[in-house]
């Protein structure tokens, strides 16, 4: 009993130093406040001297309805519509094509092949893009699906479609049939939390963990004060999340603080990282952080390995590029079918806290939830396991 009291009080006293070394002022700037600063540098900045007016999207149509039925107006009419709440994009109806051919941001031109009597079977669009940019290439993409919902409604009902009736939902990927949409909804969100949380984080275990202690020679003094050596690793540990978490909540409050001054919000913090509320539950989303958590947890041991068995150079050289490389290959490759199995992804920790995470989302308790969930653990246990050898090792040079 005396031994696990002194053993408790040992680990309250090296927590306490490290959390005091983690909150030291030049250390709580870098951790804490150099992602605030550096995305309102990028977002917030900008906006005080530039105007972050909502992009124009001219739309004109000379459908005139032969027959007494204005498609091309319902169209108009349901492009309006489904923009209105998007603060980036205003809409604007012109008075000829000319006006729309000669813009110079975005452009819409519906002729007259809407009409029931020149209606050969596509609809054409013909759309201008000034700024040729990948986001109105996607906006082009969703007027184009407005176009064919409004036609294939009318010639299915021969009445035209009132305004607002226009739904857009995602196309089905073949393995959401297995997983459901809960997990296609949070599939692509959960890897790029993952990857966005580890590579924010990446360096900043370097100034509080074994490695500063070896620069700023204190490392002696740890070796000395316990034996158990497990503490020192469970508190470096412990240390790394509260960085790592406060680190990511001062990026999310960056964004947002930045996005403010354009006037145009991102939201809250399931808005920024892309969490659909309308399809997951509490419940889902507080799994999700969870797996995130551990992904930052593995990445953070494999940090401490690292640290503890090189040496002090190569560590700090080493350490932030491992984690970044395991995480930008886990999602480089996951972005290219968020939902199905990557066997070149089985040796990558990451992509197993990312499967687990969908599996248990999906309601998936099978052998592959068995299997993903022994792979962490044991990893966890190894990487702690190694961590302790290294220190032990330190120890003996300490000691010769």
């Amino acid at each position: 009993m005396n031994k696990e009291k002194i053993s408790i009080n040992q680990f309250k006293t090296i927590l306490k130093k490290d959390l005091s070394l983690l909150f030291r002022k030049r250390v709580a700037i870098f951790v804490f406040g150099g992602p605030f600063i550096l995305m309102f540098i990028l977002l917030g900045i900008p906006s005080l001297f530039s105007s972050q007016q909502a992009v124009v999207l001219l739309v004109y149509s000379d459908d005139i309805g032969y027959t007494g039925v204005n498609i091309g107006e319902s169209v108009v009419g349901n492009i309006s519509a489904y923009f209105e709440d998007d603060e980036t994009i205003a809409i604007e109806v012109a008075d000829n094509f000319t006006e729309v051919q000669q813009t110079s941001s975005l452009g819409i031109y519906i002729p007259s092949n809407f009409s029931e009597l020149s209606y050969t079977g596509i609809p054409v669009i013909y759309s201008i893009d000034a700024t040729q940019s990948p986001f109105t290439s996607a906006t082009f993409g969703i007027i184009n699906s407005i176009a064919t919902k409004v036609v294939s409604i009318y010639l299915a009902n021969r009445t035209v479609p009132n305004v607002y009736s226009v739904a857009l939902p995602p196309a089905a990927l073949p393995e959401e049939l297995v997983l459901g949409p809960k997990a296609a909804s949070i599939a692509m969100p959960l890897s790029y939390m993952i990857f966005l949380l580890i590579a924010l984080n990446s360096s900043s275990y370097s100034i509080i963990g074994f490695a500063r202690e070896k620069r700023m020679r204190t490392m002696e003094i740890l070796l000395a004060y316990t034996h158990t050596h497990s503490l020192l690793v469970i508190s470096k540990v412990i240390t790394g999340l509260i960085a790592s978490l406060g680190s990511t909540l001062s990026y999310v409050l960056g964004i947002l603080v930045g996005t403010s001054l354009s006037g145009t919000s991102s939201g809250d913090l399931f808005d920024i990282f892309g969490l659909n509320l309308n399809k997951l539950g509490a419940g889902d989303i507080i799994v999700s952080f969870i797996f995130v958590v551990l992904a930052l947890l593995i990445a953070t041991l494999i940090t401490m390995v690292i640290d503890c068995n090189l040496n002090r150079e190569a560590a700090e050289r080493v350490s932030p590029l491992v984690s970044i490389g395991l995480a930008m290959f886990f999602y480089f490759i996951v972005v290219m079918n968020p939902l199905g199995v990557s066997p070149v992804l089985m040796i990558n920790p990451f992509y197993w806290c990312y499967r687990l995470g969908l599996l248990l989302i999906a309601g998936k308790f099978n052998t592959e939830v068995i299997v993903f969930s022994l792979l962490i653990i044991g990893l966890i246990a190894i990487l702690i396991q190694f961590s302790t050898r290294g220190i032990q090792k330190e120890r003996s040079l300490y000691l010769e």
